[in-house]
């Protein structure tokens, strides 16, 4: 078991992972990592990995950085033993609305995100009255 003021931690870094997404601020996004970290995703289109902030923001920024508005519909932040859970469904704007999810899970290493395993779902055109 996890000690307590290390889940705080992971909390803490969790909710700041999510509010730079959320806002699209790639240098509060990329401030979660460390600058070695080890990025890795399955995105419908198939397996995703780099290595380094540059690769794992960028990767992120490609996915969510043309939304405008890009909306937080759903989170959950917590530890997983001792990795970081996060998981957060957005609504997004780009020709249309577009409902996603992204599930992580994270390695940490001195307060910052060493390894990063992705699943999203794709962003699904928004039908009226679906998933409400």
């Amino acid at each position: 078991m996890i000690p307590v003021d290390e889940s705080l931690d992971l909390d803490a870094l969790g909710a700041r992972f999510l509010a730079g997404i959320c806002s699209q601020d790639w240098e509060q996004v990329a401030s979660c990592f460390t600058p070695d970290v080890r990025f890795r995703a399955l995105i419908p289109t198939g397996l995703k990995e780099g290595e380094g902030v540059a690769s794992a923001v960028g990767y992120l920024r490609q996915w969510l950085g043309d939304a405008n508005p890009l909306l937080l519909l759903d989170s959950d932040v917590r530890p997983m033993q001792d990795r970081l859970g996060i998981r957060y469904r957005l609504r997004a704007h780009e020709d249309q609305w577009y409902i996603g999810e992204q599930q992580v899970y994270c390695d940490v290493r001195d307060g910052q995100i060493e390894r990063m395993d992705l699943l999203c779902s794709g962003f699904r055109p928004e039908i009226a009255g679906v998933g409400e």
